[in-house]
């Protein structure tokens, strides 16, 4: 089952057998699939866990990056059907992952998703922010640092830049405006799964108010879940964020 299925979207770990459930993990902006494996690891003996590798980075370098949430989140949730072949999925999302991660919720449904997990993102539609994509390099690079994407060492490092910019633009796009137009048009639909939020203590670039209001985009139960850590708890805290998960998934069921 799903290990042996084969797919450019998504990179499995190591693990001992196949799981009755399989979870999905999508990375913040602009990264690839390595920048949540660690945590897929960590999740192996409950699940098989997969990292989510969008077009426009890595092995997929070549490929057109992804700019429009519905056609993106359309596409995923075939991909992810056919490749669970059957089971229970759980969903996890890291920062901007995490409303890629909610709007391929909203197609797959409660027969499918065992449970949403979203992690030091506000809820989509919660806040208004001016779109930054297309800032000149600078200002640009510069927003992506202040949003915890991108280390501020490396902005010095021209020839690195020339090769994540680009997908980090097409993310910043995806996801800008789409949240933006749910916010203006008040259009975000409650998902009917349980929902589990995430946030690190010392998250500067999300507020608690913003995680809260996760609950507003699930019928099903919801819980919040504070970790020590800043923002990127995958790669900073990955043993620590699994059994976080581990416990609120198991008191959901």
């Amino acid at each position: 089952m799903g290990t042996n299925t084969k797919s450019r979207w998504f990179v499995g770990v190591p693990h001992d057998g196949p799981k009755e459930c399989a979870l999905y993990a999508f990375p913040h902006a602009g990264a690839g699939v390595t920048t949540v494996r660690r945590l897929c690891v960590e999740l192996s003996d409950a699940f098989d866990a997969f990292a989510v590798r969008l077009p426009g980075r890595e092995s997929r370098l070549e490929e057109p990056a992804q700019t429009v949430m519905p056609e993106l989140a359309d596409k995923l949730a075939d991909e992810l059907l056919r490749h669970a072949e059957g089971r229970p999925v759980v969903l996890f999302g890291h920062c901007a992952g995490s409303t890629i991660a909610y709007e391929v919720a909203r197609r797959l449904g409660p027969a499918r998703v065992r449970a949403l997990v979203v992690s030091s993102h506000p809820a989509p539609g919660s806040v208004r922010r001016e779109p930054t994509w297309a800032l000149p390099r600078a200002e640009f690079l510069q927003q992506v640092v202040t949003d915890g994407y991108l280390p501020a060492q490396l902005l010095s490092n021209e020839e690195l830049l020339d090769i994540v910019e680009p997908a980090l633009r097409a993310d910043y796009e995806l996801i800008e405006t789409y949240e933006l137009e749910l916010y203006e048009s008040g259009a975000a639909g409650p998902v009917a799964v349980p929902t589990v939020a995430v946030r690190g203590r010392d998250d500067h670039t999300v507020d608690p108010a913003q995680i809260d209001a996760w609950s507003a985009l699930t019928t099903g139960p919801f819980r919040v879940v504070s970790l020590p850590g800043s923002h990127d708890l995958p790669s900073s805290s990955p043993a620590d964020l699994a059994a976080a998960l581990r416990e609120a998934l198991a008191a959901f069921a």
